[in-house]
């Protein structure tokens, strides 16, 4: 018997042992690309290498530029060196990524290299991948939008922890040095789309409730709060540049996730072993469609789906196809509750129905010029068809109309741009976009329950949008660089167009300092509907807004950027915006600047508002080291407006300050070191946005809430406290990676508010308000 047990003993010693060594002998494999930053062809020879334990691990880049070298799981640092360009580390690289293990590296061409000594490495994490841009920009990764408490796996989200972004709950539309969220551009591989999320337009203008985006499918991508340069167009507050992953060549790979947010299913992979050619796509389903079966009836119906792929095909002559397409579908209702004495409120009453069509889709071919640069073209269809309808049940239980609009607009484009290399010290960049706006709106409200429906917009046709732009780069001096360009815009809706300076100038004082200074002419058409409004003048309609003039703005930044290290940094905005030719209702309170999410707008604008944003973003930051990182943001502004009655007020959106504290730790843990644990908190400290008071002696004469628009914007909210968290824990095994994560946004529930509300049976009157704490609990696996 003792004999047995010590047989027993030794084996399970012995198999141990054998999973231990197992476990430490797991490899994985990281593919890169190593191009030219301003020409973006591969660059053959770049020495590639990193430490693993007190060995070196390195290899050389091919003719494709295209490197390769397995790691164990860790972080590591990953240093690249080539003659005639600036030496670059990437810090902290993940292996595994889970969802993408292929390292993109771009190295700047410096000729003064060669006489160098001393070989300094620089890191740009937060450098936009965007050559051309000098100032309030920088590049986010997909791991961010993951990582960071509050992110949500969302761009937009995790945006409101950079300095000059506030956020709210309810909605990811983000309010930008004070500007509205309809003022931010949304581009995907180089093509404008319409605001990738679901809901988009119903919660906010430019938001959302929940983004279409898959990480699985995004690449690092670049973000913008001003001043941005001349290839990004029609826009006044901020630019999502939006980048889509290549599919891996090596192996064909999965993965699978079940969450609150929706359940998905992605695949990527070569088409062919062997072959360049490569697909990537993600497919989601609402997990609350799956569920609404056993949902109280209350609460409705919520469901969407969403669909994201690329296909990239290689061709002989260095050249590149890619077809792409980021999209979803929603569909959401509730009907009103037929017991009246649930009628607490002025919701409860009504029934709501809207279905929700949008994305984006593209074919580009990019074809190599002499190796100093490349000829892009595209062509592209996108768009948004909104059907909304709702109704209020009156005393007897009838039902009556309150909307009904139906809004289907979508752009066909054809986009070309060239970008070339002169030299080290000259890049250019030119080019058209050319789109052909379709448009079928009708949209009707009722003004009050059971009055007639009154149509607001409606047409149908289409117009043509025109966009042009050239700039340049230089490097003056190996401390003067200078971007210059212009920016022109024609739209045959309203027969305007647009000619826009856009300049930059930065000095870097030595590799750890470096001063800036931006500026821009900004323009912006507002939403088709609005244009359509019809007038009955006698027996002819007429349409006042048709021929609205663009909203436009002079952003002007002054910068301040202190690289403490290699991942740790300072950083200073001091920006001024002066909006003007901005769309108001003359002898009115009304301006578009303030417009959330109000399709209604009751008169005939005219383009004599202005506006002023003035304000400073710091950010300190420490980037992932050892496992921690933390950030701390701030942004101190005043936002204000003058309307079509020629008074200055503030501006819905003047919070006058936003705080953010967010940091993480992850630990890398068990016996072979394949399990990793992480932690993530963000609190974010925030002013209230601006509402009305309450005209006290109408109300009371009506019965219903009547605001004191004379007194506009004059009363501010309570200022939020919002704390969001996370934990992630993934573990690694040599077939596949499985993950845990769990997400909270408002873990402390703060309240959101939206006005006041009359209590339909007391008559109190009481701040309408919501407290939504977001929780998101999932679980992934990748194999």
């Amino acid at each position: 018997m003792r004999e047995n047990i010590r047989q027993i003993i030794i084996s399970l010693i012995l198999f141990l042992s054998c999973t231990h060594l197992n476990a430490q002998s797991i490899f994985h494999t990281v593919n890169g690309k190593v191009i030219d930053k301003d020409n973006q062809q591969p660059i053959v020879g770049v020495l590639v290498f990193t430490e693993l334990g007190d060995s070196t691990i390195s290899t050389t880049t091919d003719y494709d530029g295209k490197f390769s070298f397995s790691l164990k799981a860790g972080r590591y640092n990953v240093k690249f060196k080539m003659l005639g360009y600036q030496s670059f580390i990437f810090e902290e690289l993940a292996v595994p990524n889970g969802s993408n293990d292929q390292l993109n590296i771009s190295l700047q061409e410096d000729e003064t290299v060669l006489s160098e000594v001393e070989v300094v490495y620089t890191s740009s994490k937060d450098e936009p991948q965007n050559t051309m841009a000098i100032a309030s920009g920088r590049q986010f990764t997909v791991e961010e939008t993951s990582r960071y408490a509050g992110g949500f796996d969302d761009p937009a989200r995790m945006a409101t922890s950079f300095a000059g972004v506030a956020g709210s709950t309810g909605s990811n539309g983000m309010v930008i040095r004070g500007n509205a969220p309809k003022g931010v551009l949304w581009q995907v591989e180089d093509m404008p789309i319409p605001d990738p999320n679901h809901l988009s337009n119903i919660v906010a203008f430019g938001g959302g409730s929940v983004t279409a985006l898959s990480t699985y499918v995004l690449d690092n991508s670049d973000f913008y709060t001003g001043a941005f340069t001349s290839d990004y167009g029609n826009a006044m507050a901020g630019v999502f540049d939006l980048s889509l992953r290549e599919g891996n060549a090596e192996k064909r790979s999965f993965q699978a996730q079940l969450g609150v947010n929706g359940i998905d299913f992605g695949a990527e992979g070569p088409f062919k072993k062997g072959g360049n050619a490569t697909y990537l796509f993600n497919y989601r389903y609402s997990t609350f469609a799956v569920l609404a079966p056993i949902l109280p009836e209350e609460m409705g119906f919520l469901g969407y789906q969403d669909l994201s792929f690329k296909v990239v095909v290689p061709t002989k002559n260095g050249g590149e196809w890619n077809v792409w397409a980021v999209g979803g579908a929603d569909r959401q209702y509730r009907n009103a509750s037929m017991d009246s004495t649930e009628w607490t409120f002025d919701d409860a009453n009504q029934s709501f129905s809207t279905n929700i069509l949008f994305g984006g889709s593209g074919i580009s071919y990019q074809l190599p010029i002499n190796k100093n640069g490349y000829w892009k073209n595209i062509v592209g269809m996108s768009g948004n068809a909104t059907y909304w309808e709702s109704s209020e049940l009156n005393s007897s239980l009838v039902e009556n109309p309150l909307k009904d609009y139906k809004n289907v607009q979508y752009d066909l484009t054809y986009k070309s741009y060239v970008h070339y290399k002169f030299g080290p010290k000259h890049t250019h960049r030119s080019g058209i976009t050319i789109s052909q706006k379709h448009y079928d709106i009708n949209m009707r409200e009722a003004e009050n329950a059971g009055d007639p429906m009154q149509t607001f917009a409606v047409g149908n046709g289409n117009a043509m949008f025109l966009q042009a732009f050239s700039q340049s780069k230089f490097q003056l001096s190996r401390n003067w660089s200078m971007n210059l360009g212009v920016y022109a815009q024609y739209f045959e809706g309203n027969e305007q167009y647009s000619i826009e300076p856009r300049a930059s100038v930065k000095y870097q004082l030595n590799p750890w300092h470096s001063l800036s200074f931006s500026y821009g002419l900004h323009s912006q058409t507002e939403a088709l509907h609005y244009y359509l409004l019809p007038q009955q003048n006698g027996d002819q309609l007429t349409y006042p807004n048709k021929n609205l003039d663009f909203s436009k703005a002079h952003h002007y930044v002054l910068g301040y950027n202190w690289n403490i290290n290699n991942s740790l940094r300072f950083k200073s905005e001091i920006f001024y915006q002066d909006l003007y030719n901005i769309p108001v209702i003359e002898g009115s309170y009304f301006s578009m600047l303030n417009l959330t999410h109000e399709f209604y707008v009751n008169g005939a604008l005219v383009n004599e508002g202005t506006g002023r944003n003035v304000g400073i973003d710091l950010t300190f930051e420490q980037f992932l080291k050892n496992g921690f990182y933390y950030t701390l943001t701030s942004s101190i502004f005043d936002s204000k407006y003058t309307g079509g009655d020629g008074v200055e007020r503030n501006s819905q959106f003047n919070k006058n300050y936003v705080i953010n504290v967010l940091g993480g730790k992850e630990w890398y843990i068990g016996a072979a070191k394949n399990k990793v644990f992480s932690l993530n908190g963000k609190f974010t400290f925030m002013g209230g946005d601006r509402r009305h008071p309450l005209d006290e002696q109408k109300t009371e004469e009506t019965g219903d809430v009547v605001y004191n628009n004379d007194a506009a914007y004059s009363q501010q909210y309570p200022s939020s406290q919002i704390l969001s968290v996370s934990a992630l824990y993934k573990t690694i095994k040599p077939k596949y990676t499985s993950q845990w994560t769990l997400q909270i946004i408002n873990a402390l529930g703060a309240p959101e508010y939206y006005g006041y509300q009359m209590d339909q049976k007391t008559g109190e009157i009481t701040d309408k308000k919501d407290v939504l704490i977001l929780p998101n609990i999932a679980y992934k696996v990748m194999f």
